[in-house]
């Protein structure tokens, strides 16, 4: 056995091979065992003689590293101080450091004793690995002192990003998750953190992972563009390289990762970095032994808390988060404006009984029975299709879709169902606007097209296509500045995904050929799903609906409570419940404040009662969501079957068929060739019989469950049966969601164009009005005299409402009535002037650390607020909050800082 074997046995056994699995060992004389060393032990003048387990030789012969190792029974660490010793021993008889390993040949622990405490490696380093390790020692710098170059990312908050990671690597930090809305530059936040890591020669070899080949393939373009000198390589079809940047995406690097060695990258960036990631391809992650970054778009609240704790991030907060709200208040990208629109078919549904009568014999005329048209609006696309409604969403979005001067839809993604409903959307458009569609206008980009790359590229750069049809595959990760235009012609229920399907269109973007500056932009919501996100605003921002082993949890408790109170058998129950308690991970963050009730309620089940129940459902039940308890399918039928238990106990006859049916379709959908469902053939045929329901107890329950959920995961799918139909359709029903209210019952665009044409209106009537056209300076009584003629019914046009209509927050009234009148006027943008500035400012003190460059974030942001600045307020609320600067600047920059500020301000004024 393993544990009984001594140090001898352990490293004959089981080092040695590890060893020579990473090229060590004495027949290629890279090693060197029972290493003759002279220590001198502390307060001795005598030499001692001792002797290193094994010694690991660089190319020129010399030591470079230390293997210290102990028998499988002992702890690896026991013999920290004994390799410390013998590298002590090794550095003043060779003159360099050595790197220190050790193991007890289940574990091996590596010790760069120069920059990290000993950390659990999955693997010995190979040669190429330690030397390329020694020579970022001897000329590696503290990254901090190498300066970022702006042009690759010169934004303050990008700069804040790159010092926050940094400044951790110089402080031996070695997991990072930066969190960094769609749309702000986290592709080029990470070149120049690369590139800053490069030129420090802190890494000298970098992995870049994504998930899917359109974002490796778009993060290595981006790359190339900005370090054009770097070797680059993507890995695909089992083939390696040694580039210095290496791009692939998760897949293609589990085909690899087991033939490189577990030192081989530096640095491993994970693009989109989530829970269900690091399930699927951990192995990668547990393999290499290398600086671990992850990147994300997803808001903080709805980030897995596995995902916080697989980067360090114990408190919940990440390395660096910039939200989409800040980067709104930055203007870094812009906000978003909702048109509701459902078809009336989508808000009725169709029923053949109500149809009117032309309706009723156009489905007829199409073979269809009036008897199977019984559909919910929300089945559309699912239990049946209906052209009609296709034609009407494709129709309202010709009608209501930004457009650029030619009258062409802007750069437009509409999310879909499936391939299918895409390919009813194309043929609508085909259908519709024939003269558009020979130009290429509407286009499908899905898994089921061919050359789907080039398609997204022609839509990137070129003028046509405008409009493009996705099933998931523009979800996440596409750069397009140019979009306005986004539809959901599908329900969305991950907030997660929503998320990202909305950063498809937050960037900024500027038309080249016309100069139109792109304020906002446009989201056709055809499925109500800005209303689904917004029905539980109460207590379900980190998880929106109850994770379902929470609800089994609960399930259970409600089941145990019913048997109590019927004075049946409760112990199946409490055994059911004290399984989950057992199965949760005791040492996560989450359930550690929990081990005395946990442990409590193991010994001693409670009595119950109402504050047990309370404390069971409120408490304990919400901790489920960290057991990783069964999969999916089993987990969904398990509910399915406590559900139908419940109903049994209540007598609810009403849930209790419609649960049955459920179950009496997962067990006949099970796939009948799998060895383990032909072990349960005539459970099955007994579970689909009348008189397995006729007399229904707790035992066929149990057993029902116990049986067939393992098996869940072998189920077949069932192709549900659609009925298509063509039936005219249109839109009933459309409501603005303004970001901020503009004035009621009014489009903000509506209401910008009955404002302008107010005014135009007055200017012939106003003498006030007639002067400020003609270029001349308002006194206060006449600008007073024209905001009380505006600021009357219908439109209550105040300074105040203006400000909000044309999302100019620092606009006067004499501002906006210039803009209307006088030909060429903009309204004023300061904000852009004072970003440019201070991005200057940051750009030639590329030296600024996080803290500093958080301090000056907070001065560009009192600067816009018009506040004076001056030494005092630098040392005062709220800048003091933020940090003392007397601390975090030399005098000189001080200096600088606030003629900088005074000086935007005196331009403005």
């Amino acid at each position: 056995m393993t544990s009984n074997r001594d140090e001898a046995q352990t490293r004959t056994e089981i080092i040695d091979s590890q060893l020579a699995r990473s090229g060590w060992s004495r027949s290629r004389r890279t090693l060197i065992e029972e290493f003759l060393l002279k220590t001198v032990e502390p307060e001795s003048t005598d030499n001692d003689h001792q002797f290193a387990d094994y010694i690991l030789l660089g190319s020129d012969g010399t030591p470079i590293a230390v293997v210290e190792a102990k028998r499988s029974s002992r702890d690896e660490l026991a013999g920290k101080r004994q390799a410390a010793d013998y590298a002590d021993a090794i550095k003043i008889q060779f003159g360099s450091e050595p790197f220190i390993f050790l193991t007890n040949g289940k574990e091996i622990q590596f010790w760069d004793r120069a920059r990290y405490a000993p950390r659990k490696i999955s693997g010995f380093y190979t040669r190429d690995d330690l030397e390329r390790l020694r020579h970022q020692h001897q000329f590696a710098e503290p990254v901090d002192n190498v300066t970022i170059n702006a042009d690759i990312a010169g934004r303050d908050y990008q700069n804040e990003a790159i010092r926050r990671v940094t400044e951790g690597v110089d402080t031996a930090k070695r997991k990072f998750l930066l969190v960094m809305a769609t749309g702000t530059g986290k592709t080029r936040t990470t070149i120049a953190l690369v590139d800053t890591l490069l030129r420090s020669k802190r890494v000298q070899r970098v992995l870049f992972l994504a998930d899917r080949r359109e974002l490796v393939r778009q993060a290595m373009s981006e790359f190339k563009s900005y370090l054009p000198n770097e070797s680059l390589a993507r890995i695909e079809s089992g083939e390696t390289s040694g580039a210095r940047i290496q791009f692939s995406t998760y897949p293609s690097m589990m085909q690899v990762y087991s033939r490189l060695s577990v030192g081989y990258y530096d640095l491993i960036v994970a693009d989109e970095s989530h829970r269900s990631i690091y399930q699927r391809y951990k192995a990668i992650f547990d393999h290499f032994d290398a600086i671990q970054l992850g990147l994300t778009a997803t808001p903080t609240d709805y980030i897995d808390h596995n995902t916080f704790e697989l980067f360090d991030c114990g408190d919940g907060a990440p390395s660096y988060y910039y939200s989409y709200e800040q980067a709104i208040a930055d203007q870094n990208l812009v906000n978003y404006r909702v048109l509701d629109a459902q078809t009336n078919f989508q808000l009725q549904g169709i029923q053949g009984d109500v149809l009117p009568e032309p309706l009723k014999q156009m489905a007829r005329d199409q073979g269809v029975d009036l008897d199977e048209l019984n559909f919910d609006g929300s089945e559309i696309e699912k239990g049946i299709i209906n052209q009609g409604t296709n034609d009407a969403m494709v129709k309202e979005f010709m009608d209501k879709s930004r457009k650029d001067v030619r009258g062409l839809p802007h750069k437009s993604i509409i999310f879909v169902v499936s391939h299918a409903h895409a390919k009813r959307l194309y043929e609508g458009f085909n259908r519709l606007y024939p003269e558009l569609q020979r130009q290429g206008m509407a286009e499908i980009i899905d898994s089921h097209m061919e050359r789907a790359d080039a398609t997204l590229d022609d839509f990137k750069y070129r003028t046509m296509p405008r409009v493009v049809i996705s099933v998931d595959m523009l979800d996440t990760g596409v750069d397009v500045p140019a979009i306005q235009n986004l539809v959901f012609a599908k329900p969305v229920f991950s907030k997660v995904k929503f998320w990202q399907m909305i950063g498809r269109g937050t960037r900024l973007h500027i038309d080249k050929s016309t100069g139109e500056v792109k304020k906002d932009f446009l989201i056709i919501d055809h499925w109500k799903n800005f209303a689904y996100f917004k029905l539980k605003p109460d207590g379900e921002v980190e998880y929106p609906s109850e994770p379902l082993p929470v609800r089994l949890f609960r399930l259970r408790l409600e089941k145990w409570l019913l048997l109590h109170s019927q004075q049946q058998d409760t112990q199946t129950a409490i055994a059911a419940l004290l399984a989950m308690l057992d199965a949760l991970p005791r040492y996560s963050i989450n359930v550690r404040p929990h081990w005395d009730d946990l442990d409590k309620l193991l010994r001693q089940w409670p009595e119950p009662s109402q504050s047990a129940l309370e404390h069971l459902s409120k408490t304990i039940a919400p901790l489920m969501r960290f057991a990783l308890l069964v999969s999916l399918e089993e987990l969904q039928f398990r509910i399915w079957c406590e559900r139908l238990t419940v109903a049994c106990l209540k007598g609810d006859a009403l849930e209790q068929t419609k649960v049955q049916e459920r179950i009496q379709e997962a067990v006949f959908s099970l796939a009948d060739n799998i060895p383990e469902v032909q072990r349960v053939s005539e459970q099955r045929v007994w579970v689909q019989s009348t008189g397995f329901w006729q007399h229904l107890d707790t035992a066929r329950l149990s057993m029902l469950q116990s049986v067939f959920s393992p098996l869940m995961r072998y189920r077949t799918s069932i192709p549900s049966r659609t009925v298509e139909i063509n039936l005219p359709d249109s839109i009933t029903q459309r409501s603005w969601i303004i970001y901020g209210p503009t004035g009621e019952g009014a489009f903000a665009e509506s209401y910008r164009e009955q404002v302008e044409a107010l005014v135009r209106r007055l200017a012939g009537q106003l003498p006030e009005l007639a002067k400020l056209k003609q270029g001349e300076h308002l006194d206060d009584e006449e600008l007073d005299q024209i905001s009380k003629t505006l600021n009357q019914a219908d439109l209550f046009v105040t300074e105040d409402t203006l400000r909000k209509a044309f999302e100019a927050p620092v606009a006067s009234l004499a501002d906006f009535l210039r803009h209307i009148l006088c030909d060429g006027a903009q309204l004023p943008n300061r904000e852009q002037r004072i970003n440019a500035a201070f991005e200057a400012f940051i750009a030639a003190h590329g030296y600024l650390r996080a803290n500093q460059l958080n301090f000056l974030r907070a001065v560009k942001a009192a600067v816009l607020r018009h506040g004076s600045i001056t030494h005092a307020a630098l040392s005062e609320p709220p800048l003091s909050r933020v940090g003392r600067v007397e601390t975090l600047f030399p005098p000189q920059d001080i200096d600088e800082l606030i003629n900088l500020a005074n000086q935007l301000l005196d331009d403005a004024a």
